[in-house]
């Protein structure tokens, strides 16, 4: 089947505004005979409700009114074929050299415009979804719009069902020879500024261009003379309050050069660390899931380390792990008390989060000092808390490459993510949301702010490039732990414990992977 002579437009209403006309109608001089259907939103509720009612209630709860288009098109295509192309797109000759494909059409994003999408989600390219030609009935269309729910959360319009989310569907397409990819020149042979895209392997015509008016996008206001004020009140609380912060070349000076240049770890020898306080109850289901692992129990050792607790967790952990030092490479068991005593159902406020988070880094750093050693290729580290994850874990965080890796830690399987930590700078604005966002000298800005991207955010793809990690269950090479690499007890570069470490991390050329598709489930409380 190849493509049918049908152009899908959208608009708000039925009604085209003047400044789209001419780019619309030039479709119809270019390829005279074809059925051009504009779509207002009222039009594609119905569409979607009547024929994908299973996706209805992921269409509806989209907050932005592009993300609506974005989905329609994929269903439009899929339902009829056809060419869909935005209302900023004018055709410049037939698209007759395309029409007799069996195979969905699409070309690249100019290469300007994804340098940041690329080097965060380790895409190869950016996919235009502004106009995109294809078969009735294509499967690849099904294969993306089954990606929809999962999506429908993230923040960046680009992840939920833009370009990021058309190029991690058709990446992970199994047939990848029913599609064809094209460089921008074919539908996008200019940048937003006008400058022609630079793309030595293009030998496509170019039968359209997209003028880029950018009606979704949300354009930044100068900051009023209030804004100016509130930020320099919360910049002089921060000064104020901060605290002792880390002198950061001393930090990486005192991480060992020799480990920073080794290469990822070939061997299998794993240290699982496991950090607990007032987990009794969690460590039988801890000790199981453990068990339940697609790795060599010969390679694992275990190390916990007990501090603090009142439900008698040390005595439980001894007797539990008992009977286990002739199943693994070793057992080892630590305690270290920190005599800090907060409140469980305040433990998240904002305030007690230097005091908090630094006695973490403090356990995880005693876990390193007496846990590792020579024999030890990797540490693994999993919060006790963290009932569920794949049986090949292992094998599917060593197999990346890399020598800080993270899966998505949620506490609901298709929900946002529970460990906030692990996260990509969205925005790095430093007006009075980022200084408010400053408490004791740490950087907490609030989750629903958009100035990180959490992994849920991001599943549209298989690896992110993170600036923060969390330590619910995260991948280290020992011999990075083993030359210095640890968590910072106090702030380094306004961030602590993990988020400190991966910063520091990153400084020292070492960028720390996420992996958004693979889930641990955290207990639900």
């Amino acid at each position: 089947m190849t493509i049918p002579k049908i152009l899908h437009q959208t608009w708000k209403t039925d009604s085209i505004p003047e400044k789209f006309l001419g780019w619309s109608k030039s479709w119809e001089k270019h390829n005279p005979g074809w059925q051009h259907i504009l779509w207002s939103d009222r039009m594609l509720l119905d569409f979607v409700a009547e024929h994908y009612p299973q996706y209805l209630p992921t269409y509806c709860s989209y907050w932005n009114g592009v993300q609506r288009a974005d989905a329609a098109r994929y269903m439009l295509l899929h339902h009829f074929g056809g060419v869909y192309a935005d209302l900023d797109c004018e055709c410049i000759g037939p698209f007759d050299a395309i029409m007799h494909e069996d195979r969905v059409v699409l070309c690249k994003e100019p290469d300007i415009h994804a340098q940041d999408q690329i080097r965060v989600r380790n895409l190869p390219y950016l996919l235009f979804n502004g106009t995109m030609a294809s078969p009735k009935a294509h499967p690849f269309w099904e294969h993306l719009i089954t990606g929809l729910p999962a999506m429908r959360n993230a923040y960046d319009v680009l992840d939920a069902t833009g370009p990021c989310m058309l190029t991690g569907a058709q990446l992970s397409y199994g047939d990848q020879a029913a599609l064809t990819i094209h460089p921008s020149a074919l539908f996008a042979p200019t940048d937003r500024n006008g400058t022609a895209a630079l793309d030595p392997t293009a030998s496509s015509p170019t039968l359209s261009i997209h003028h880029w008016s950018g009606t979704w996008w949300i354009r930044s206001k100068p900051p009023s003379v209030l804004e100016h004020l509130r930020s320099a009140f919360y910049r002089v609380r921060h000064e104020l309050t901060k605290g002792a912060q880390m002198d950061a070349a001393a930090a990486q000076a005192a991480v060992d050069p020799a480990a920073v240049k080794r290469l990822p770890p070939s061997g299998n020898n794993i240290a699982i660390l496991i950090p607990l306080r007032d987990a009794a109850d969690h460590i039988g289901p801890s000790l199981a899931a453990l068990a339940r692992l697609e790795h060599p129990k010969e390679c694992i050792k275990l190390v916990f380390c007990e501090g603090d607790s009142t439900d008698g967790s040390w005595e439980r952990l001894k007797q539990a792990t008992a009977p286990l030092k002739d199943q693994y490479r070793d057992v080892i068991l630590l305690r270290k008390a920190l005599g800090n005593k907060l409140e469980r159902s305040k433990r998240w406020k904002p305030n007690l989060q230097r005091v908090r988070r630094s006695g973490i880094a403090a356990i995880r750093n005693h876990l390193i000092e007496q846990g590792l050693d020579e024999s030890d290729d990797w540490a693994l580290w999993i919060d006790i808390d963290v009932w569920r994850y794949p049986t090949d874990i292992i094998a599917r965080l060593t197999e990346t490459g890399r020598r800080i890796v993270t899966p998505d830690c949620t506490k609901v399987p298709g929900e946002g993510s529970f460990d906030l930590n692990s996260f990509v700078t969205a925005r790095q604005q430093r007006d009075y949301r980022y200084w408010r966002a400053m408490r004791k000298g740490l950087y907490q800005p609030p989750a629903k702010e958009g100035r990180r991207l959490y992994l849920s955010d991001l599943r549209d793809v298989e690896s992110v490039n993170l600036d923060g990690v969390g330590g619910a269950m995260l991948l280290v090479d020992a011999a990075l732990h083993r030359g210095g690499l640890k968590f910072p007890e106090i702030p380094y570069k306004f961030l602590i414990e993990t988020e400190g470490f991966a910063a520091l991390a990153k400084d020292l050329g070492i960028v720390p992977l996420g992996l958004p598709k693979i889930e641990v489930l955290h207990v639900p409380w």
